[in-house]
């Protein structure tokens, strides 16, 4: 796979959890609980990741116990980063929230730098520079009302970040030649169990799944869960933590433009300039490596 190739899969990735906040607001407005909703989602991702799993079930006993570790470890950080979010939003506005979830990107790359004992390009600094100011922008701290923060709910946003930050870098864990589609069901399977701990699934009980809760829980399952995971660990390996974090920034744009078609919800003009400058931060993150490779093709 080619490192253009894998980037394109990350930004697919990440946009599929950006579609995530309007469709759960949806399910909400179904009359549908938050623990219902995120328990049933994830249970639905995890069935669905074993049934594809059944033509590699070869490669199951070739496994090592550090390989089922790392994606098991994988997963409890994506299982935790959605109920850390989620009980920030308890405490914070869901802007203020969200900016805070998008500490990863800086996370990300600072992880990166220390695993590899290796600064930063300057160019990496300014595209993670723009990131965060576009982020800043588009999630309107500071313009709209009510965004006075908690220090419980401000952690819980940071830790929220910080495990993001571990699921993308424990995604991108080499394997040898286990297929994406195995990691993936056991990342999947380590993310159920840390959410089905925090939200017992009562859903399977009090008659929620006949009444309409399959659809969402499949839907969001499919994006939120399957999707991404999948995605992550077929690509990031090719494109490491920190660029990694960067293109996952796509998410914010996403889910903004998703609230404005599914939610109706109306986009202020200074979330659309930091829509463009998340785009052109995300652009910035790759311009170096095409102009390595250019330079290099010249030579």
């Amino acid at each position: 796979m080619s490192r253009w190739q894998a980037s394109l899969l990350v930004l697919l990735g990440a946009s599929s959890y950006g579609t995530l906040t309007a469709l759960v607001k949806l399910g909400y407005a179904a009359g549908f609980s938050a623990a219902e909703i995120t328990g049933s989602q994830i249970l639905f991702a995890c069935v669905g990741m074993w049934l594809f799993v059944i033509p590699y079930r070869a490669y199951l006993k070739k496994l090592s116990k550090r390989a089922l570790g790392v994606w098991l470890l994988s997963g409890i950080c994506s299982g935790l980063t959605g109920v850390f979010y989620y009980q920030s939003l308890q405490y914070l506005s869901g802007s203020l929230g969200i900016l805070l979830l998008f500490q990863f990107t800086w996370m990300g790359v600072l992880l990166e730098a220390i695993i590899n004992k290796r600064a930063p390009s300057p160019m990496k600094w300014i595209a993670m520079l723009v990131i965060l100011i576009g982020t800043f922008l588009a999630s309107q701290v500071g313009v709209s009302q009510g965004q006075s923060g908690n220090g419980l709910g401000i952690l819980y946003g940071l830790a929220s970040a910080a495990t993001y930050t571990l699921f993308i870098h424990f995604s991108g864990v080499e394997s040898g030649q286990v297929p994406a589609t195995v990691r993936t069901a056991f990342i999947v399977t380590g993310a159920t169990v840390i959410t089905l701990i925090v939200f017992p699934p009562v859903f399977l009980l009090n008659g929620a799944l006949a009444t309409g809760l399959w659809k969402w829980a499949a839907l969001i399952g499919l994006l939120g869960g399957i999707l991404p995971a999948l995605l992550f660990a077929k690509a990031i390996p090719y494109v490491g933590t920190g660029l990694a974090s960067l293109l996952g920034a796509i998410e914010l744009p996403v889910a903004i433009l998703f609230a404005f078609w599914l939610l109706h919800e109306q986009i202020a003009s200074l979330q659309w300039i930091g829509i463009v400058l998340v785009l052109v931060g995300i652009l910035l993150s790759e311009l170096k490596w095409h102009l390595n490779r250019r330079e290099a093709k010249r030579i």
